[in-house]
Order: structure tokens, then C-alpha cells, then sequence
């Protein structure tokens, strides 16, 4: 057998590797997606059906193969078992297996593609965390956060630092500025400039109650003072009630800025490009479906993390490519 067949078995062994390693991941991913939002543990309490509660056999806990066997199921119950955990077993065993073959060993080494999946295996939860409860797990973000340092410490001082950064095309001060590119502007994005063009532009209520107040400086006679207290006060109550509006999470910015110093600064732009576009295509079609019978549209709040996600995970296959295709035709 020539050493070419040998390399490409070897090649395929470490594909299927990844793909059952990232079955297996995804397995745990579905434990964190639940377990993380309702603070309950991660380790202490075995796996049980939603609906009966009867604990489920570990011949029934086969990433992927179990679920088809089972035919969506529960074996002591026959209640349905959501799809979306074959789902996030499936899409973290193609996304580690398109991680290896993207970023072969042989260049790249080991570490380098194993932090990268570690670091999308904590995207995937906080995208369905963001998914289901418009929140994501500080401790999630954090862990993204541990493996983009050392991926930084890996390409630095483990490995020979000109060669694989020549091969990602990042350089150290990529990484550093990635970390800012975008986890700044949606800072100030989500948290000064939203704010502020709702108040003075937006929203009526505010429109309400600075009318309210100017009138109040007026001088105006008792009847009408303590009647435009009352509206005030009735302006005000609705105001706290619907709370501040800010245009992104913290966990937002915290996953952009992991991102950016994970993948660089020309990959966080391509990532939050992407996932801009996704979220205002969503956005309108969200609005256009929710149309009243006056023609208005109704005020809808969506998680945005998962499409941030989707972006990010593209980006790490892309990498630099559609950064510098672009630039490339501006020349």
C-alpha cells in the first residue's frame, strides 16, 4: 500500500473521528442549551423524558442514531421528542468534520482546529439559548471568550508563529483589534445611540411626556396643573413599564468581541455583515407576517444572537477570503 492511500485513510479516520466526537459534543451542547437558563445542573441529574420523566436508558442516549431509531419518541411513553436534538448533534458533528477539512492538521497542526471547534461548540448554545429565552449563559460567552486566548497563546508561543499565521493570513494585531471591530460599535450601537434616537425620535410616549413637562413649566391655573400632573404621571407609569429599549445584549457584544479575537478583525465584520443581513431580512419578513388588519405593522423583539452565530460560524470557514475579495475589486 503506497504512503498516498495511507495518508488518505489516515485523513479519513481523523473526519470520522471529528464527526463522532462533535455528535457526542452536541449530545452535552442539548444538555447546556436546557440545563444553562434554568440554572439547574449540568452533571447531577440524568437524562429524562420531558413529558413522563422517566429516565432515559443509556442505550437511548446514541447521538443521532437513537433519535431515528426511536423515531422521535419516548420509548416509555411514546410522547414526541423534539427534532432540534438530532439537530444540534448533526450540526456539531458536520461543523467539526468541515473544521478539519478546512484547517488540515498537516498545516495547521491539531490545536488550532480543535480550540476552533471548542469555540463553535459554545456558539451553537449560546445561539439556542438566545433562541429560546432572548438570553445567553455569561459562563458560555466566557468559555468562547478562554478558547479565543488560547488560540492567541497557541499561535503565539506553542507553535511556529510566522508559519501559521502566514497559512490564516491573521496577524497578532489582527486578533487584538478584532476583539474592538465590532463588540464596540454595537456597544454603542445597542446601548447609547438606540436609546437615544428611541426616546427623542421613536416613541410617543416620551413625545407625550416632554409636552407634559413643558407645559407644566408654564404657568397654568391649579385645575389644569394637577391635570396635566395626572397625564404626566399616567406617561411616566407607561414608560416604566416597558422598560428601557437597547438595539443589542451585552451578549452581543461579548460573543463579537470573542469572535474578533478569535478569527480577526476582517472575519468579525464578515461574520456581523452576515448576520446584519440575516436578522433585517428577518426582521421585515417578521414584520410583514405580523401585519394588523389596519395595515400596521406590529412591534416584534427576535433574538438577534442566532444570526450573529450563523455569521460566525461562516466566518470561520471564509475567513479573510471575502474581506479581501471585496477590497480586491476596489483596486
Amino acid at each position: 500500500m503506497s504512503l498516498e492511500i495511507l495518508a488518505k485513510i489516515s485523513y479519513i479516520g481523523i473526519y470520522i473521528f471529528a464527526f463522532l466526537c462533535g455528535a457526542v459534543i452536541g449530545s452535552f451542547l442539548n444538555v447546556c442549551i436546557l440545563r444553562l437558563p434554568l440554572g439547574e445542573s449540568l452533571v447531577k441529574k440524568n437524562s429524562h423524558c420531558m413529558t413522563c420523566g422517566a429516565e432515559i436508558k443509556r442505550y437511548d442516549l446514541i447521538p443521532i442514531v437513537s433519535w431515528i431509531i426511536l423515531r422521535g419518541k419516548c420509548r416509555n411513553c411514546g410522547a414526541k421528542i423534539s427534532p432540534r436534538y438530532m439537530i444540534v448533534e448533526s450540526l456539531t458533528a458536520v461543523l467539526f468534520t468541515l473544521t478539519f477539512i478546512k484547517y488540515d492538521i498537516s498545516d495547521y497542526g491539531f490545536v488550532f482546529p480543535m480550540l476552533l471547534c471548542f469555540f463553535l461548540a459554545a456558539v451553537i448554545v449560546v445561539a439556542f439559548e438566545d433562541l429560546d429565552t432572548k438570553t445567553m449563559s455569561i459562563s458560555v460567552l466566557l468559555w468562547a471568550g478562554a478558547f479565543a486566548v488560547l488560540e492567541l497563546l497557541n499561535a503565539e508561543f506553542l507553535v511556529n508563529t510566522a508559519y501559521i499565521r502566514s497559512m490564516t493570513g491573521v496577524t497578532f494585531t489582527d486578533n487584538i483589534i478584532g476583539l474592538f471591530a465590532v463588540s464596540v460599535p454595537l456597544l454603542l450601537i445597542g446601548f447609547v445611540i438606540t436609546p437615544l434616537v428611541y426616546v427623542y425620535f421613536l416613541s410617543e410616549d416620551h413625545k407625550e411626556r416632554r409636552k407634559l413637562q413643558r407645559r407644566l413649566r408654564a404657568e397654568l391655573a391649579p385645575f389644569d396643573e394637577s391635570r396635566v400632573t395626572a397625564a404626566l404621571k399616567e406617561v411616566n407609569e407607561r414608560i416604566e413599564a416597558r422598560g428601557a429599549i437597547y438595539g443589542f445584549g451585552m451578549g452581543d457584544v461579548v460573543l463579537m468581541g470573542a469572535a474578533g479575537l478569535m478569527l480577526g478583525y476582517k472575519a468579525a465584520l464578515t461574520a456581523a455583515f452576515i448576520g446584519i443581513v440575516l436578522g433585517a431580512v428577518y426582521g421585515i419578513f417578521l414584520k410583514v407576517k405580523t401585519k394588523d388588519d389596519d395595515g400596521n405593522s406590529e412591534s416584534n423583539v427576535f433574538a438577534f444572537g442566532p444570526f450573529l452565530c450563523i455569521g460566525i460560524a461562516a466566518a470561520v470557514f471564509i475567513g479573510n477570503s471575502l474581506w479581501d475579495a471585496y477590497f480586491s475589486l476596489l483596486r
